[in-house]
């Protein structure tokens, strides 16, 4: 193979590498540029790090509903180039960080695209709760 066609496939090859990432990702518009008023920081322990190196929270709200209960929603973004199925529980924890028992925390299910973004979403069982640990695993 000469020269010129040895440099034809390298640029070919360049071409595809470059554009494979985008196929199949999720455009997405806001017109926030900063976090929520409600929004927390985090703390991450990370068990599995290749989960952590495509999927991850972009912002996480907290705030009490009228009824007293606090709420919580949670933007997890995908930046795979394909699409990431996970699975979540949200353990309620008091002031004294004792975890609130709760027919809803189990295990669901959530499917996010590439380069998408799901939000998870709970309420605390009592008004006791505080404050809460997200659990977060690979279910593919």
């Amino acid at each position: 193979m000469n020269y010129a066609a040895a440099m034809v496939v390298r640029v070919g090859v360049l071409a595809v590498i470059l554009l494979l990432p985008a196929c199949g990702t999720v455009n997405i518009t806001s017109t926030r540029d900063a976090p929520a008023a409600t929004a927390h920081p985090k703390q991450t322990q990370v068990n599995d790090l290749l989960m952590q190196v495509f999927v991850h929270c972009r912002e996480l709200r907290m705030f009490r509903s009228d009824t007293g209960y606090e709420q919580l929603q949670i933007d997890v973004a995908n930046d795979d180039f394909r699409q990431r199925n996970l699975a979540w529980r949200i353990d309620w924890l008091d002031a004294k960080g004792n975890v609130i028992e709760s027919p809803m925390s189990v295990w669901k299910s959530c499917s996010i695209a590439a380069g998408g973004m799901a939000t998870l979403s709970s309420v605390a069982p009592s008004r006791d709760g505080v404050d809460f640990r997200l659990q977060v695993r690979r279910s593919d």
